[in-house]
């Protein structure tokens, strides 16, 4: 190899690495607002239980994590907090980089863990996936998140 052709191996190269490093911090940049976009469709579908008592709120966090070129990244992003029944169910959006979709929000309630996940098709769309957090590591297959699926894990979730 000429030292032209190394020159011009090390710019390719140079170039994709910047190039990762735009598209993961594009990534984290519109994550919260994917998370909120979902909150406000979770809480579309739980409007008619506000009405009659349920509580929802918002808790600000921050999430550290490292994307897979090995950059770190620190953000701020909300919780979704539901109470009813003298109990609660959170949303917790845990990490943007994942090696099983495009982001994970675990929900933690008493008994059962979920998490839901997102994944993003050829087109760019959007797609949640629900799933049961089993502890023996053995994973049941995750399910599309339907209006119905959400209100059957916050039920379960409350105790209702």
């Amino acid at each position: 190899m000429s030292k032209a052709d190394e020159l011009a191996e090390k710019l390719k190269q140079s170039r994709q690495t910047s190039a990762d490093a735009t598209i993961a911090d594009q990534a984290i940049d519109s994550w919260p607002a994917q998370v909120n976009e979902l909150y406000h469709q979770i809480e579309a579908w739980l409007q008619p239980s506000i009405e009659v008592g349920l509580k929802l709120r918002r808790n600000p966090t921050h999430v550290f994590e490292r994307a897979p070129d090995g950059a770190s990244y620190d953000y701020a992003i909300d919780q979704l907090l539901i109470e009813g029944n003298h109990h609660s169910v959170t949303f917790d959006p845990v990490a943007r980089f994942t090696a099983d979709g495009a982001g994970r929000i675990e929900i933690h309630s008493t008994g059962k863990e979920l998490a839901l996940l997102r994944t993003s098709d050829e087109h760019g769309v959007t797609h949640w996936w629900l799933q049961a957090i089993e502890q023996s590591g053995q994973q049941p297959d995750a399910i599309a998140l339907t209006e119905h699926n959400l209100l059957l894990a916050v039920q379960e979730g409350l105790g209702l």
